[in-house]
């Protein structure tokens, strides 16, 4: 969800900036100075920056042209670690195959225009759609995280019909999946009874922010059309995201500065400024993430505020 008030506000020359992020190779890390990449949250970042409002194409043509000649055979792509002498390996699978195909997709399709974009990534983007396709369910119409899991995530379903939304936006493809998603994610996730959404198809985690709290804002980042009794943003805050808000340690594992993408633009701006003041401490920790950082160069850019150093231990 495109926060407008914030985006038009950004300096005229806003960019994202990635020192000790993205090295000259174009990887980009998934936490400043370190030696792991996550296509999951690079991918994230980089989306997630270009709706706060600032300019990603640099750093995304150097993303992607890195990032390109490591698909995998089946469509998806895996989490790497950097070597000793500045080679790459594969360290792991997707944490989930749909999330990581969804952004690609989006990023893709945001990125390059349909009839301009290179032979090789229409390759790819098509690699995506069908690999993304066969995670489908048929009985429920939903997408598993995996292939063979039998479960699906709310998050990563809303994720997914964004993807398909920006597929059908820019190509005209996806826009018959991204109706039957946008009914079948209702239909698995919704509880009428609890007013609210569930967080997987089956086998639901203990409550806590994460997945629970988080997740409850996620299809309204997505542009999902509210179910009767959904929860307003002003009462989410209030009923569980307050930890979230005032960044109480005891809660969160991360700060998950992407949430302030669910503020309705037009009254609580003023939630950009209250993450910021109790998140910022943060920056540069452990607890600090690629994605952390485009949330706090867009909203400090967009904001106008002046750059906060955070912690650098």
């Amino acid at each position: 969800m495109l926060l407008a008030m914030w985006a038009t506000a950004c300096l005229a020359d806003g960019e994202l900036h990635l020192p000790e992020y993205q090295l000259e190779d174009g990887a980009i890390l998934l936490q400043k100075g370190g030696k792991h990449v996550d296509p999951y949250f690079a991918m994230k970042a980089l989306l997630t920056a270009g709706e706060l409002g600032l300019s990603t194409d640099t750093v995304t043509d150097a993303w992607v042209a890195w990032l390109l000649p490591r698909q995998e055979g089946n469509g998806s792509f895996p989490r790497f670690e950097r070597l000793a002498n500045g080679g790459w390996r594969r360290s792991a699978a997707a944490d989930a195959d749909d999330s990581t195909l969804a952004l690609w997709i989006s990023l893709l399709s945001r990125r390059y225009a349909a009839q301009a974009m290179p032979a090789s990534l229409r390759s790819s983007l098509e690699r995506a759609r069908k690999a993304l396709w066969r995670l489908r369910r048929v009985d429920g119409g939903v997408y598993e995280y995996a292939t063979g899991s039998r479960l699906a995530y709310l998050m990563d379903n809303a994720e997914v019909y964004t993807a398909l939304r920006d597929d059908c936006t820019y190509s005209g493809y996806g826009c018959q999946r991204m109706l039957q998603l946008e009914k079948a994610l209702t239909r698995t996730f919704w509880d009428a009874g609890k007013r609210r959404w569930r967080v997987a198809s089956r086998h639901e985690p203990p409550l806590a922010f994460y997945p629970d709290a988080a997740a409850q804002q996620f299809p309204h980042m997505a542009g999902l059309p509210a179910p009767a009794g959904q929860a307003s943003f002003d009462d989410w805050l209030a009923r569980e995201g307050h930890s979230w808000l005032l960044q109480d340690k005891n809660t969160l594992d991360f700060p998950w500065g992407v949430l302030v993408l669910a503020a309705p633009q037009e009254r609580r701006s003023d939630v950009a400024q209250i993450w910021l003041q109790h998140a910022t401490p943060a920056r540069h920790t452990t607890r600090w993430n690629i994605l952390e950082e485009a949330v706090f160069q867009g909203l400090t850019q967009g904001l106008d505020l002046p750059e906060q150093k955070g912690s650098e231990s």
